[in-house]
């Protein structure tokens, strides 16, 4: 299977890559985290707690028959700088589920980042025979809660929980109306 490789100028001409994460990124992973916002890291994980090493550690030593991430960067000061993470977990059971997240460092947000990182996971997924992706967010979330509906999730309140929404997108009838959201440099 051909790897996920994309990489284009955003609105202000800076060049972005999207690409498989590796091992070899722990270094720009750990810079990534330890630069996101309090409230950027707690809309991610749910909580004010902050990855440890080895977790990170995990996020970049991927299992590949189980698991897929593509990390944003571009270069800054002639330097790798990560700008955006996406990872989908496939389920245990055979269902052909996965479970996804993404971050955007904060700086990046609200520039396109998060539609192209996302709209290739979902190309990934989708190539690799995921059936549909599933990911939960803040409820008061709206830039992931907007972006969800752009790419053609359905978003739903979770059940028992006032404050998280729950996106599942069906992968067999996406992209909708021929929309994969690699082209929107919005």
């Amino acid at each position: 299977m051909e790897p996920i490789s994309d990489t284009w100028a955003a609105a202000d001409g800076t060049v972005i890559t999207i690409r498989p994460i590796s091992a070899a990124d722990l270094a720009l992973e750990q810079e990534f985290v330890d630069g996101l916002s309090a409230s950027t890291g707690y809309q991610r994980l749910m909580s004010a707690r902050r990855p440890s090493f080895e977790e990170l550690r995990r996020f970049t030593d991927i299992d590949p028959e189980r698991e897929f991430a593509l990390i944003a960067t571009t270069l800054v000061e002639g330097r790798e700088r990560q700008i955006g993470v996406g990872r989908y977990v496939k389920e245990e059971s055979p269902s052909s589920d996965a479970e996804f997240a993404i971050v955007v460092s904060d700086d990046w947000q609200g520039r396109g980042v998060g539609t192209r990182l996302l709209a290739n996971l979902l190309l990934a997924a989708k190539r690799d025979d995921v059936r549909r992706l599933v990911g939960t967010t803040m409820s008061e979330n709206r830039a992931m809660l907007a972006l969800g509906r752009k790419l053609g999730f359905t978003l739903a309140p979770c059940a028992g929980s006032a404050t998280i929404t729950n996106l599942t997108v069906e992968l067999t009838a996406w992209p909708p109306d021929g929309a994969s959201g690699i082209d929107d440099d919005r």
